[in-house]
C-alpha cells in the first residue's frame, strides 16, 4: 500500500497548469524505477503532458507497460479526503485508486521484485483526451516492443478489443433579434441546432444503433426573449471494433455534414480515436501469460493509439470501470494484490515463442 498511498497524495487532477517534469509524482516514480535498475528519461512536452520512460535490460525490451498518472477533477460528492488513502473493509479509497494509480502502484511493485528486461511509460494527459504523450512516444521511440500492456480497470482480465471514440463540435450562426417579431425566430441559431440534432438522433438510431451516439453539449443564447445569434453543439459516438462499424460511422458523418443548415458556420473534429481490434500477437501473449481474457469493453483506452502506431496492445489493470470518475472512488485490495501478481507474471514470462526464445538479461544495463 505504500506506493499507492504516495501516488494518491500527489494531486494530478489538473495537469495543464500544474504537472511538469519536476512534479513530485514524476520524481517519486523515477526514484522507484531507478532503484529497480531502470534507466529513466523524462520529457516535458508542455501543457501538462509529461512522459517518463523507464527501460531495464539491453537491446529492445519485448514488453512495454503504459500507465497514466493524471486523474479527473475532484467530484463535489466526495465524503473522504480524495488525496489521502483510506482503507475500509477491504477497499482502498482515494482519487485515482481505480483509474488508474492503483495499477501504477502494482506496476512499481512488480518492477521492484523482478529483474527481467522491461519498459515502463508513465504519462500525464490521458484524462484530458489529448493523446499527446502516446503519440509523441510512438513518433520518437527508439525501440519496438512486441506487446504494450495498457493499464485501465479491467479487473485484471486481458481486454483485446474495445470501442473507438469520436468527438465533434458544430457551431451555428443566426441573427439576433426581439422575439416579438413574427418571423424573428427563423434566424435563431438554437432552433437551427435543435432541428439538426433531431435529424442526427434519428439517423444515429437507424444507422449507429451499436455505436453509442450522444449529444453531450448544447450552448447558446442569452435570454428567453432574445433570438439566439450563435449556438454550439458537441456530440460523439463510440464505434464498435471492426471495419464495418467504422465505415458506417464515416458514412453517417458525411450525411450529417450534408444536413447542416446554411447557418452552420463550423465543424471541428475534436478527437478521432480508433477502436482497439485484437491482434494475433496480443492474443498469443495473453495465452502465454495464462491470464483470463475478458469481454470487449465499451470504454476507450490509449491502447488503440499504440495499435494504430503499429504496436500490438492489450488492456490489463486492477479495479472495476464502474468506480472510475466517481466520488469516493475505490479499488478492492484483492484486486491490487492480483494486479501485482499479474504484472509480475507478465514481466517474468515475456512474450517468447519457439522461434524467438526469451532470454533473461541483466537488470541494470543501459537501453
Amino acid at each position: 500500500m505504500g506506493h499507492l498511498e504516495s501516488l494518491v497524495g500527489f494531486d494530478t487532477s489538473d495537469p495543464v497548469p500544474t504537472v511538469t517534469a519536476d512534479h513530485a509524482i514524476i520524481a517519486y516514480a523515477a526514484g522507484v524505477l531507478e532503484a529497480a535498475g531502470c534507466v529513466v528519461t523524462v520529457e516535458d512536452l508542455g501543457g501538462g503532458c509529461v512522459n517518463l520512460l523507464a527501460v531495464r535490460g539491453d537491446g529492445s525490451p519485448a514488453i512495454l507497460f503504459n500507465n497514466h498518472l493524471d486523474t479527473v477533477h475532484v467530484d463535489p460528492g466526495w465524503q473522504r479526503d480524495p488525496f489521502s488513502l483510506t482503507i475500509e473493509d477491504g477497499l482502498a479509497f482515494g482519487l485515482g485508486t481505480c483509474d488508474i494509480k492503483g495499477a501504477a502502484a502494482c506496476l512499481l511493485a512488480a518492477v521492484e521484485t523482478t529483474d527481467e528486461p522491461v519498459a515502463v511509460l508513465l504519462t500525464t494527459d490521458e484524462e484530458g483526451g489529448k493523446g499527446t504523450c502516446i503519440e509523441h512516444f510512438i513518433r520518437t521511440r527508439s525501440f519496438d516492443p512486441e506487446v504494450v500492456v495498457v493499464a485501465e480497470p479491467t479487473r485484471c482480465e486481458a481486454v483485446a478489443q474495445h470501442r473507438g471514440f469520436a468527438s465533434f463540435e458544430v457551431t451555428f450562426q443566426g441573427s439576433a433579434g426581439h422575439t416579438s417579431a413574427p418571423d424573428a425566430t427563423a434566424g435563431s441559431a438554437i432552433h437551427m441546432a435543435v432541428r439538426w440534432a433531431d435529424q442526427a438522433l434519428s439517423l444515429a438510431e437507424s444507422e449507429l444503433a451499436d455505436s453509442r451516439f450522444n449529444i453531450g453539449v448544447m450552448q447558446g443564447g442569452t435570454a428567453s426573449n432574445v433570438v439566439s445569434s450563435t449556438a454550439k453543439m458537441r456530440f460523439g459516438f463510440r464505434p464498435a471494433p471492426g471495419a464495418d462499424a467504422m465505415e458506417r460511422g464515416r458514412r453517417v458523418l458525411r450525411v450529417l455534414k450534408d444536413l447542416l443548415p446554411n447557418g452552420a458556420s463550423g465543424w471541428t473534429d475534436r478527437f478521432l480515436a480508433p477502436p482497439l481490434t485484437a491482434s494475433e500477437t496480443a492474443l498469443e501473449a495473453i495465452k502465454r501469460w495464462g491470464i483470463d481474457r475478458g469481454p470487449d469493453v465499451d470504454f476507450w483506452t490509449e491502447a488503440a493509439l499504440f495499435e494504430a502506431g503499429g504496436l500490438p496492445a492489450v488492456v490489463i489493470g486492477p479495479g472495476d470501470i464502474a468506480q472510475a470518475h466517481t466520488a469516493d472512488e475505490f479499488v478492492e485490495i484483492a484486486q491490487l494484490e492480483r494486479g501485482v501478481d499479474t504484472y509480475t507474471r507478465i514481466i517474468r514470462e515475456g512474450v517468447a515463442s519457439d522461434e524467438k526464445p526469451f532470454q533473461k538479461r541483466g537488470a541494470a544495463c543501459a537501453p
